[in-house]
């Protein structure tokens, strides 16, 4: 079967899952079930290389509104907690405006594929992957912190965060809303603990919405 092929029947399965059978879902339950599937689409991912660039794309939507909104220029240093074995948050920020990105992973076989990825692609002067906990890396020196929507322990994340980040980040946490593309109760430490600049929605990501923080 060719790269092609596999790649949009993956993406196929992940846009239905997540347009129509995800809407019916609580947002706790959909974080399990998604995260669970997205983890299965990036281990073929790193087995079958070659469709790299066409996996990544599937992102290529998400990404153009997060910097929209978020206002991401070439002159922001950028990191990524939770990039993954496939860090196409990273790929994309980095290839659309030329920010230097910064991608961290606390599982070294993860940090070992995305630094594969980021090798294959050509972007080893631009992405930097690092084996770190979330919890205790430096993040004063960011302009632009995003949050994986898989990432965990969420609230301890959240609340390290908002104490560390400068005067002037942006931060971009992914998340699920209600099905209103608002932010649920089960996301109400983000009030408490950042003030709420955008919420964007991803209609091709069902009830995925990106949640633009600023520090309180």
């Amino acid at each position: 079967m060719k790269s092609s092929k596999i790649i949009g029947r993956i993406s196929k399965v992940l846009s239905l899952f997540l347009k129509n059978f995800s809407l019916k879902m609580n947002a706790f339950s959909l974080k399990k079930l998604s995260d669970y599937m997205f983890a299965i689409a990036e281990k073929i991912v790193i087995k079958l290389q070659k469709i790299l660039p066409l996996y990544v794309k599937y992102y290529e939507d998400m990404i153009d509104k997060e910097i929209i909104a978020a206002k991401i220029s070439k002159s922001d240093n950028v990191v990524h907690m939770g990039c993954g074995p496939v860090p196409s948050t990273s790929i994309l920020i980095a290839e659309k405006i030329g920010a230097n990105v910064t991608a961290i992973d606390r599982t070294s076989r993860s940090v070992k594929e995305a630094t594969s990825c980021i090798r294959l692609l050509n972007l080893n002067s631009m992405v930097q992957i690092k084996h770190a906990d979330a919890l205790n890396f430096p993040m004063e020196k960011f302009d632009v912190i995003i949050i994986s929507h898989g990432i965990e322990p969420r609230d301890e994340m959240l609340k390290y965060v908002s104490r560390s980040i400068n005067d002037n980040a942006r931060v971009i946490f992914r998340t699920f809303s209600s099905g209103d593309g608002e932010i649920t109760q089960h996301d109400s430490l983000l009030k408490n603990s950042f003030k709420v600049d955008k919420v964007v929605s991803h209609e091709n990501h069902g009830l995925l919405i990106s949640v633009v923080l600023l520090k309180k």
